[in-house]
């Protein structure tokens, strides 16, 4: 079984305006890296186009074909940051969650939502609670700490029923910054929390190395390689090398992911491209009966259950 432990579902009603004019941005600086030129305009209307998927359906499609079994889709929450979403952040986790229950043997939904909500524990219980959500998505890019008391509340929810926690760290989008999403905020959370368990989103990007210097970091934290994908377009020998010295260092704790459809754009060629990467770096670095957990980490098979 393959597991993406790192994934989305993107429909416009439920992010603020600011996210999709980000990821307008990038995906027009990557064309013009590739000597093409479009407008800004032109290029929100296309980005938005090929990331909705209001149903699941065009996820599983993409699942499908590329062979994995089973996705993490994990709900955002940017709006007291950036402005509201169409949609308020209980209706948002309403239809993605629905979508994870309705396809409830290959999706698996994660809530998400800023601490400083004064509503944050009431949603985050209704969530676990009555609509299924099997995991906490917390993404400190805005103005919030993660060694905030507010963060701490919200993480001992998901303590208090055994869920594991998923933080991003490292870069993120133009319209948000990275100074609270860094490696050691995350190790001491981690710390704080000895009970539960904790996942890097995208192992911080470039900032994977500070994970892996570091002595201190604890048995509760696991890695994902989302996002890794761009890491790879630019070297592709480097990237690899990272992978390799992050297995020897946290083996059994490095999972794949895929961070879609915001590095495939919902283009089954991308997912499959990625996939096949990763699948090949295995063969390469532990031949054909691999034993490592890169793929379907035993962890979290057990835990989503």
């Amino acid at each position: 079984m393959i597991l993406d432990i790192h994934a989305h579902l993107y429909h416009p009603s439920w992010y603020p305006a600011a996210v999709t004019q980000s990821i307008a941005r990038d995906y027009a600086r990557r064309l013009r890296s590739l000597g093409r030129h479009v407008s800004a305009s032109s290029t929100e209307t296309l980005i938005s186009r090929l990331l909705t998927d209001g149903t699941g359906k065009a996820t599983l499609t993409i699942m499908d074909k590329v062979g994995i079994e089973k996705r993490i889709i994990l709900v955002l929450d940017w709006g007291l940051e950036l402005g509201e979403a169409e949609k308020s952040i209980w209706e948002i986790h309403r239809e993605i969650l629905g979508i994870c229950t309705s396809f409830r043997d290959r999706l698996v939904g994660f809530a998400g939502v800023d601490p400083r909500r004064s509503d944050a524990l009431a949603l985050l219980k209704w969530t676990f609670d009555d609509l299924g959500a099997r995991g906490l998505k917390l993404h400190p890019t805005s103005r919030w700490r993660l060694d905030d008391q507010e963060t701490h509340r919200v993480v001992e929810v998901a303590a208090n029923r055994h869920l594991p926690v998923l933080v991003h760290v490292g870069r993120t989008l133009d319209c948000l910054s990275d100074a609270n999403a860094q490696p050691q905020a995350l190790i001491a959370l981690a710390k704080a929390f000895p009970g539960v368990t904790f996942i890097a989103g995208h192992s911080g990007f470039e900032a994977w190395s500070t994970f892996a210097s570091n002595p201190e970091v604890p048995r509760n934290l696991y890695f994902d390689i989302s996002g890794w994908q761009e890491l790879f377009f630019r070297n592709a020998a480097g990237m690899k090398a990272a992978l390799s010295s992050l297995l020897k260092i946290f083996p059994g704790r490095v999972c794949f992911g895929s961070d879609s459809p915001f590095c495939s754009y919902n283009l089954i060629v991308s997912e499959a491209s990625w996939l096949k990467t990763i699948v090949d770096f295995e063969r390469e670095e532990f031949g054909e009966t691999s034993a490592s957990t890169l793929l379907c980490n035993p962890v979290f098979t057990e835990l989503l259950s």
